[in-house]
């Protein structure tokens, strides 16, 4: 465990890594709080779940939709600039939300969701951005992509249960207040971090031809690939739902059986982290989505079995289960950063934070159209079926992503 410990220590040893990830790590975790925060508010409100989840949803689009137009910016101007501004116009977008859902109109509510989802600052991005500009050294970028992908799992983890915990405790609508300060707070002092203000404007680096024509296939097929692996959770959130309704359990017990999921993830995340790893990121990536589909294959056997011995076998094939996932998000972060320009690396992680949330909603409402029609057990088979059309996709664009991801030799880096 030292040793773990240790080899993770090295990232925040870099230069300037450590004030920029602990108070990117804040910002972050309001993320994770404030969709929760936000659908609990409307609620104790007093208005109806549809209109909680409308609003919720409507954060959502609004982030998805402007976390690339933010990146781009960033990527073109001062980092540090643009993230003060989106913080502060993030923080007063949701107090407007959170004095909405008590006093305006629905369409006003939804309006102020967007918008604040809209302002939402990429800090997530920035900081995978940043990690090729903190160090050259292969393994310890390896590392920080396996960092950064244990470390969005536990978030997802920890947020919910903490804006859960604070609602519970001081009221919804101060929970969201609490969240709001957490982003601002967080993303300005990531904003001030050193490394951050010394980020300059770079200008993307003009790859060859044939690079050129096949990276956007690449870079498509990849980002469909991850929009797959997120339906497969949210997916998975709907099927267990379903199963222990089938069963007679209570549903309250899909939040801790999906826990024990991603805990399992963050355990293998920060094993496959400690460690280089040979061989081609693309190969490990084939790999890492072979095993994610064969342990996700598995679940349908929980509904075998009943009452108790079904949630407790269902508990240990989502442990098993999770561990490939943190691993493949961070093969995933890597095949992204190898085939981006040095000038794009924000927008592209921002871009993948909106397959990210596209994927999860289709995965979703998808398990649920099977989950009525089908049962649970058909449900719980859509987790590996997204996996496995995901591994199609990648291996049927075997060459586009080697084609986008090999490093650039001396004289395509300087063709004069």
């Amino acid at each position: 465990m030292k040793g773990l410990v240790a080899r993770y220590g090295e990232l925040l040893r870099l230069p300037g890594a450590r004030d920029a990830v602990v108070y990117a790590t804040c910002a972050r975790l309001a993320v994770t709080m404030i969709p929760v925060a936000l659908l609990l508010t409307v609620v104790e409100a007093g208005r109806s779940f549809g209109v909680a989840g409308g609003a919720a949803g409507a954060y959502a689009v609004g982030s998805a939709c402007g976390q690339p137009v933010a990146g781009r910016i960033m990527d073109r101007a001062r980092a540090s600039i643009v993230l003060r501004v989106l913080g502060t116009a993030v923080f007063v977008a949701l107090l407007g939300t959170a004095g909405a859902a008590r006093h305006a109109p629905v369409a006003a509510l939804f309006g102020c969701a967007l918008l604040a989802g809209a302002l939402a600052p990429p800090v997530g991005a920035s900081v995978r951005a940043l990690w090729p500009r903190l160090t050259d050294d292969e393994t310890l970028r390896q590392r920080a992509y396996s960092f950064e992908a244990t470390l969005t799992e536990f978030l997802y983890i920890a947020g919910p249960s903490l804006i859960t915990l604070l609602a519970a405790t001081i009221g919804a609508f101060q929970a969201l207040l609490v969240a709001a300060v957490v982003m601002a707070s967080g993303t300005w002092g990531y904003a001030r971090a050193r490394v951050v203000r010394d980020l300059r404007p770079a200008h993307a680096v003009s790859a060859p031809t044939a690079r050129r024509g096949r990276r956007p296939v690449a870079a498509l097929t990849v980002l469909t690939a991850i929009g797959l692996t997120a339906a497969l959770s949210s997916a998975l959130a709907v099927a267990v739902a379903a199963l222990l309704d089938d069963i007679g359990s209570t549903t309250a017990l899909a939040g801790v059986l999906l826990a024990s999921q991603s805990a399992g993830s963050v355990v293998g995340g920060l094993v496959y982290g400690s460690r280089h790893r040979s061989g081609t990121t693309y190969a490990r990536y084939i790999r890492l989505l072979v095993v994610l589909t064969l342990g996700l294959a598995l679940l349908p056997l929980a509904a075998l079995a009943h009452g108790t011995v079904a949630v407790v076998v269902l508990a240990v094939l989502l442990i098993g289960s999770g561990t490939p996932i943190a691993p493949a998000g961070a093969e995933e972060f890597q095949l992204i950063g190898d085939m981006t320009e040095d000038g794009r690396m924000t927008q592209a992680f921002a871009g993948v934070g909106s397959f990210i949330q596209a994927g999860s909603a289709a995965g979703s409402a998808a398990a649920g159209v099977v989950a009525q029609h089908l049962g649970a057990s058909p449900a719980l088979l859509m987790p590996a079926a997204c996996t496995a059309l995901a591994l199609v996709l990648v291996c049927a664009a075997r060459r586009p992503i080697a084609a986008a991801t090999t490093p650039l030799g001396p004289l395509e880096r300087n063709p004069a």
